[in-house]
């Protein structure tokens, strides 16, 4: 057998589930790091066994197969997605998103239709964590390290904070699945699931020293980069974070963000 190949985004948060290609597991797969921009497409082509992708791809056909197990799921603690507005929510009428926001800019349509009846334009900008956006924008919504960064730092005189993830909990009692594992690879499902779920545990395993790395390379409080990876996220696709899964797919297609209900479950082995 060929040695797998994994695809993902360079997101901080994925970390957990993916150094242990850098750091002694490197014999389980081959990783190669990519943009949420064209991760699906490199995936669809056949240029790896398995990607993690944001949910909202999954559920707009990404994959054959759901793999359970690892996954990143957002918690309600500041840092994950965060929404930084000039104005009451009900009043917003222009957006800033990052063009690598595909299950962030999903869930927050669905949050702000649902809870205040707004439908604001959302509009992409490559440079969003750059430049000032407040001359063009109602407000902008933020991820990333630049979440990371907002969530540690003072207010803003004339700007509120919203917990993208905590109003989406407070919508559907159900946790927010970001990101997931997906599969075309039928005859290696028991191969891949098992090298995922040792990369996650090796991962887990390895927290604090990843908090450690991560301020370094951020120039930031080992402290905040381990509550961060600790209190915004967790990194398991378990009961509850599939019916997250099932309540993101009703309301994006509600909301025409998605097409079909499509659930093609790998049972757990």
């Amino acid at each position: 057998m060929s040695p797998l190949r994994f695809g993902a985004a360079d997101f901080i948060a994925n970390r957990p589930l993916l150094c242990g290609l850098s750091n002694g597991h490197a014999d389980l797969a081959r990783l190669t790091y990519e943009s949420q921009a064209t991760l699906v497409d490199s995936f669809e082509r056949g240029r790896y066994d398995a990607a993690l992708v944001p949910s909202i791809e999954y559920l707009r056909g990404a994959g054959r197969f759901l793999l359970p197990g690892p996954a990143l799921v957002g918690r309600s603690a500041p840092g994950g997605i965060v929404l930084v507005s000039q104005k009451p929510l009900e009043e917003v009428q222009r957006i800033a998103v990052g063009e690598c926001c595909r299950t962030p800019v999903a869930v927050l349509r669905i949050v702000l239709a649902e809870q205040q009846h707004v439908f604001p334009d959302l509009m992409v900008e490559k440079r969003l964590n750059e430049d000032d956006w407040r001359d063009r924008y109602d407000a902008a919504l933020i991820t990333g390290v630049a979440a990371l960064r907002e969530a540690v730092a003072p207010g803003t005189e004339g700007l509120t904070r919203f917990n993208v993830t905590e109003m989406w909990k407070s919508l559907t009692k159900t946790p927010l699945v970001h990101s997931v594992w997906v599969t075309d690879e039928e005859p290696r499902l028991e191969e891949i699931r098992t090298a995922l779920a040792s990369l996650s545990a090796y991962g887990l395993e390895r927290l604090a020293s990843l908090a450690e790395e991560i301020a370094v390379s951020l120039s930031m409080d080992a402290m905040a980069a381990y509550d961060y990876l600790t209190r915004s996220w967790s990194y398991e696709l378990g009961a509850a974070e599939m019916d997250g899964l099932r309540e993101l797919s009703d309301f994006a297609r509600k909301y025409d963000l998605v097409r079909t209900s499509r659930f093609a479950v790998i049972p757990a082995v």
